[in-house]
């Protein structure tokens, strides 16, 4: 359950290094680049766990602006899409969340980075080759939705030349596990407690967690642009993720089907969106297709399958792979 309570993951810059790792993820159910200075953001709490399926959060997606930044400094801040993230005045096409040591606070601080670059383009609709891993299979469920989403992306990835692989297993599963326990323990790294004890996945973990695997196994210098969106979101927002190497984190509720009461945050990877407003996600081992339903507490995604969880949304995070001018 990877829901960006309020925001995800990034890279991997600090000027200190950090003490041994510790960290792990959400929520789970048994179905179930030339940059301006940055400035530093304060991290999301942890999502809470929910009782029985996955999790991450926070927001506002689009396709990144092709404006330049204005001229500003540290001390000119202002708040990223109404959220707890600071960054400089400015516009820049692409935008990078990175960590940095605090050795006061013995523990990471999170920055919004503005960068030049392009993105990287996937030529081929490789969306029907996605994965949809059920967190139960994996290692203390009832957290394990965002590094299971995370999964599910990272093997899409590797799969279609992005990245060059790092495990090398002849059995799947043996290999899908290994892959997760890498996931695991980095952003354990990152959020210095386990998942389980921290509550879920902090969503800018999950973040930094994937843009450091891109950086890492990554065929050329290659970073993930970020861009969170609060609902109201509309079927643009999914189409707009529906293309190259793009996707989506999706941070929702899910609603007790038996009791009708909302379970805790839920991180889903999600995977396509069509003209009709149709929405497809990878959850809990099964893909569900649904449609944007507006309703008095809030906007819900609502499957076609009665059966299937009804989901209320958080928030959209769209990770893009792109390539920083010059590499840098």
């Amino acid at each position: 359950m990877l829901l960006i309570v309020s925001i995800v993951i990034y890279w991997q810059l600090f000027d200190e290094a950090a003490p041994a790792s510790a960290s792990e993820v959400p929520t789970s159910h048994n179905h179930s680049t030339q940059t301006d200075t940055p400035t530093p953001i304060q991290a999301n709490p942890s999502l809470p766990q929910s009782p029985t399926r996955p999790t991450i959060q926070q927001t506002r997606s689009k396709s990144p602006s092709t404006h330049r930044s204005s001229t500003s400094t540290p001390s000119q801040a202002i708040s990223y899409q109404g959220t707890a993230f600071q960054q400089p005045v400015g516009d820049f096409p692409y935008y990078t969340v990175e960590k940095k040591w605090n050795s006061q606070r013995k523990e990471y601080e999170f920055w919004r980075r503005g960068m030049y670059g392009s993105e990287i383009p996937l030529r081929i609709d490789a969306r029907r080759y996605f994965l949809s891993e059920n967190q139960s299979d994996y290692p203390e469920p009832a957290s394990g939705c965002a590094p299971t989403a995370l999964l599910n992306l990272y093997i899409w990835y590797s799969k279609f030349g992005l990245l060059k692989e790092s495990i090398h297993h002849s059995n799947p599963e043996t290999y899908k596990q290994l892959k997760f326990q890498e996931i695991d323990r980095k952003l354990l790294n990152i959020q210095r407690a386990s998942r389980a004890r921290n509550g879920g996945t902090n969503t800018l973990a999950a973040i930094v967690a994937m843009d450091e695997l891109v950086q890492e196994f990554t065929r050329s210098p290659t970073r993930l642009h970020f861009d969170i969106k609060k609902p109201p979101l509309d079927k643009q927002d999914f189409i707009n993720l529906s293309q190259g190497y793009r996707a989506g984190i999706l941070s929702v509720r899910p609603k007790d089907p038996s009791t009708g009461r909302l379970m805790g945050n839920h991180a889903v990877l999600c995977i396509r969106g069509d003209t009709s407003g149709m929405i497809t996600i990878a959850n809990w081992g099964e893909f569900s297709h649904g449609s944007l339903v507006q309703r008095p507490d809030g906007q819900w995604f609502v499957p076609k399958d009665a059966s299937e969880h009804e989901l209320r949304i958080n928030s959209l995070t769209t990770l893009i792979p792109f390539v920083p001018r010059n590499g840098t």
